[in-house]
């Protein structure tokens, strides 16, 4: 049974590359939208719905829209009219247009990013088909399969080595089929009628490098005749691998969006237990259970393979007590191994009015707190894995509960003076130390784990943008900036921006190559997005402050 064409593409958006090319920038006026220079000269008037700049890594794309129709234009050139009502980006620098016709069906035209109209002529049915090259992850497009507004069909290859030149491999025939049970990743069979009375003639067709090749059935019989028949079966497997299609036309296929860079932050720290530990391995698996009994502290240690099991007695009385994890290690009933020797479980206990805590063997009497709690990063992934403590001293005089930061030794790694502290504030992609987010009247700032400031404590707000956790938003009386981190020389370096703008920051889009030293923050922005105070996207900016819209 033989199968229509079935061919989907695997779409993609630009990923042009950073060239001396002049910055273009989106630019609103009221409700419309034109382009810009990086000084705000308006370069296309403004009289489109909207402009969407391309987030890859390229500077000069932007799709235009007007109602329901979309063009592209390549800097401030309008290199595809703004009249399709839809355009598929394929490859990394063609694009299929697509606008409806009289009578309603689609009109596809195949563009490349200069503009130029690659097939002269309108088609019904325009896929691409996928090549099977293994030096890529995602196999690119090596060919089309074309339909003309008469029905007539053709199969064109693209050469991808070659700057993408088109050439007809099979050119206005009635119909092409492919036989998808006897093709396989050395060889296609199709079945291909001239007109529609013609009789059907077998074709064979292989691929090399990224080209389409029509095989001729008498001087390549040899090359057919190899690669027909059954697959061998492969060492490994019990049964034979499903027969691929060259080229590859029956996989779905999606729509992968572009990535771009926007700052990211990640990485890792020591905890309780790493490093230089002295902690003893037991014979078996050892269990404890937590119990508080007439106002004393007791843990009950057993195992599995001695069923030796032993009760010690914490120097400590209290009201009630709360037993949790420490970072990175399972708390439960029965957790993973664990002794007398070294707990590392943390114990929480209240007395009164005052919170202590007690974390490994020999325990200690603990100091004690007005307020004590673990603390909890505020960033969505933080791999730091040291354990610290949120701890409040209440002033008896001003009834004012001051706040600091302790590890499990009772260390102080702030001191008891903020108003408010969170955890969680590094934003550079190499964890390197915990960042603390700390207020005193009514102000904040930026304190790191070895008492370092890293932002004065002079700010109304520091938070990060819900949407993107590479950055934080700062806010100073009413005006807004970002503080941000950017890779030069090898490393990342953590800073204000340059300016204030009137709304808060949505998005910055930033370049980050190792290739380049010294690079300055300057040189590494593309442009800053801006929001309203209800999170409603506002415009761009570039770093110097230059705004591109007026209201």
């Amino acid at each position: 049974m033989t199968l229509r064409f079935k061919i989907s593409v695997l779409l993609f958006f630009f990923a042009l590359s950073l060239t001396a090319q002049e910055n273009i920038f989106p630019y609103r006026e009221g409700n419309l939208w034109g382009l810009c220079d990086e000084n705000a000269k308006v370069l296309v008037a403004p009289k489109y719905d909207a402009i969407k700049k391309d987030r890859t890594k390229g500077t000069t794309f932007f799709e235009a829209s007007l109602e329901n129709s979309s063009g592209v234009y390549i800097g401030s050139k309008n290199v595809i009219p703004v009249e399709f009502q839809k355009l598929q980006y394929v490859s990394t620098n063609l694009i299929i247009a697509v606008k409806k016709g009289v009578d309603k069906k689609e009109i596809n035209y195949l563009y490349n990013t200069k503009g130029e109209l690659l097939i002269n002529q309108p088609l019904s049915y325009l896929k691409g088909i996928k090549g099977n090259d293994k030096r890529y992850d995602t196999t690119f497009i090596i060919g089309f399969y074309i339909k003309d507004l008469e029905g007539r069909e053709s199969l064109v290859n693209l050469d991808y080595y070659n700057d993408n030149k088109l050439s007809y491999v099979l050119k206005d025939v009635f119909s092409i089929e492919l036989d998808n049970k006897k093709s396989k990743e050395e060889l296609a069979i199709a079945y291909v009628k001239q007109t529609a009375t013609s009789a059907v003639e077998t074709k064979y067709f292989k691929v090399e490098g990224s080209q389409i090749i029509l095989l001729d059935n008498k001087k390549d019989s040899q090359y057919i005749q190899e690669n027909t028949g059954p697959k061998k079966k492969k060492e490994g497997y019990n049964n034979y691998e499903d027969n691929i299609a060259v080229p590859n036309i029956d996989s779905e296929m999606v729509v992968e969006e572009p990535r771009g860079y926007s700052g990211t932050g990640s990485g890792s720290g020591d905890g309780p237990g790493r490093g230089k530990s002295n902690r003893k391995t037991p014979k078996g698996t050892s269990y404890y259970k937590y119990a508080l009994k007439d106002n004393q502290i007791e843990v009950e240690v057993s195992n599995n393979v001695t069923k030796n099991k032993k009760t010690v007695k914490l120097p400590v009385k209290a009201d009630k007590i709360e037993v949790f994890k420490t970072i990175g290690v399972i708390t439960e009933d029965k957790p993973d191994s664990d002794s007398i020797q070294t707990y590392f479980n943390y114990i929480i206990y209240q007395k009164k009015n005052k919170f202590g805590l007690v974390y490994q063997f020999p325990f200690q009497k603990s100091v004690e707190y007005d307020f004590l709690e673990p603390m909890k990063s505020e960033k969505k992934y933080d791999s730091g894995s040291k354990n610290y403590f949120k701890v409040g001293m209440l002033d008896k005089k001003t009834k004012i509960m001051k706040y600091g930061v302790i590890d499990v030794n009772h260390t102080f790694i702030l001191p008891a003076e903020y108003d408010e502290i969170k955890m969680g504030y590094t934003i550079t992609s190499s964890f390197k130390e915990q960042v603390f987010l700390v207020k005193k009247n009514n102000l904040f700032g930026l304190v790191s784990e070895k008492k370092e400031i890293k932002l004065p404590i002079e700010f109304d707000s520091i938070e990060f943008n819900p949407e993107n956790q590479g950055f934080l938003r700062v806010k100073k009386g009413n005006q807004h900036s970002a503080y941000i981190s950017y890779y030069s020389n090898s490393d990342y370096i953590l800073t204000l921006l340059p300016m204030y703008y009137p709304y808060p920051v949505r998005e910055i889009k930033y370049s980050i190559s190792s290739g380049k030293k010294g690079i300055s923050l300057l040189e590494a922005i593309e442009y800053i997005a801006l929001e309203d105070e209800n999170k409603n996207f506002k415009g761009y900016a570039n770093p110097n402050g230059t705004l591109y819209f007026k209201d």
